[in-house]
């Protein structure tokens, strides 16, 4: 049962100094978000908690926040909580417009800064200790599943387990997708193709945010700066063209992103610093094709038809059945 207003205001209450302006925001698919203020170390600041009974993401959050970089700005974390039968989080609060409200001049002009970003976290070490600044609620475990994260086996071993598993998170989906009138059929010829293209492709592997769309970077209102990257729940460690193919296979969504040419600017940006930029085309490829099979399963899991039909189509530029420019 979702945490509310009331019980947030008491939750908080009871572990911060000062607690003011509680407020609702619009929850996410994986947590209830509240904005507040609060002291922390003796000045007042604005925070966000978040609620939910996924742990990981949580603590993929306050692992990501010892990367911050003028280039990367995560929000700091403060704290790791218990929360009866749930867990919480408590962040800064940075403000800023999405990536989704710019046009296509605002993301010329933004995309360079998200590249940077990807470059960042291309340098940052594969460990999973968390900043010790974070505070940790008493008989918490943090421990990350580092096999999971994608630390310890291939990439290609990473890419194909792809199973539905109904007692995890989004698992149940394989059967509403085989009542789908495209999406199965696309999602088995897709895995084989996915296990062929990557068998003995092993990219330098770094993390990946997974996740730089849905509201989760935010931008200075003149378009100076990145103000924020948030939301780790998807983080893994994999080739670092995941998050480029990413953006690419969902501009038709975002009107702004969809006139530009990502794959032809993220080529010129990398390819200096890529020892394996010859196989570039086939990286965004694979890498599009895992998204495609990811988003398959999951809109089948939300029950949505409609989405299901749009990746299908998207998927069929990558896959083969369309013999169409990206």
């Amino acid at each position: 049962m979702p945490m509310d207003l009331e019980q947030a205001q008491a939750f908080l209450s009871e572990r911060f100094v000062d607690v003011r302006d509680v407020v609702p925001v619009t929850a996410g698919a994986w947590s209830t978000p509240y904005f507040f203020d609060a002291r922390i170390d003796g000045v007042q600041r604005a925070l966000v908690a978040r609620f939910g009974p996924h742990r990981d993401d949580f603590v993929k959050d306050a692992l990501a926040s010892g990367w911050t970089t003028p280039e990367l700005p995560v929000p700091r974390a403060y704290a790791l909580l218990r929360a009866g039968d749930d867990y919480g989080a408590v962040t800064e609060r940075l403000s800023g417009s999405f990536l989704e409200e710019l046009d296509t001049d605002g993301w010329f002009h933004a995309l360079p800064r998200v590249f940077a970003v990807i470059d960042q976290l291309r340098q940052v070490p594969l460990r999973t200790e968390l900043p010790a600044y974070v505070a940790v609620d008493d008989g918490l475990d943090i421990g990350l599943d580092e096999t999971q994260l994608g630390l310890g086996v291939s990439w290609h071993d990473w890419l194909i387990d792809l199973s539905d598993e109904p007692d995890e998170r989004g698992g149940g989906w394989s059967g509403t997708l085989a009542a789908s009138p495209t999406g199965d059929r696309s999602f088995r010829e897709g895995m084989e193709l996915l296990a062929t293209l990557s068998e003995g492709l092993e990219p330098p592997r770094s993390f990946v945010h997974c996740d730089l769309l849905n509201r989760n970077v935010t931008i200075a209102d003149d378009g100076s700066a990145l103000r924020a990257v948030f939301d780790w729940g998807c983080l893994f460690a994999g080739d670092y063209l995941y998050d480029v193919a990413w953006l690419e296979f969902w501009a038709p969504w975002h009107a702004g992103l969809a006139g530009l040419d990502v794959r032809a600017a993220a080529r010129a940006h990398f390819g200096p610093t890529d020892p394996a930029i010859d196989a570039f085309e086939e990286r965004m490829r694979l890498c599009a094709i895992h998204i495609g099979l990811c988003h398959l399963a999951y809109n089948a899991y939300v029950g949505n038809p409609d989405e299901i039909a749009a990746c299908d189509r998207r998927m069929a530029q990558y896959d083969g059945r369309m013999d169409a420019p990206i």
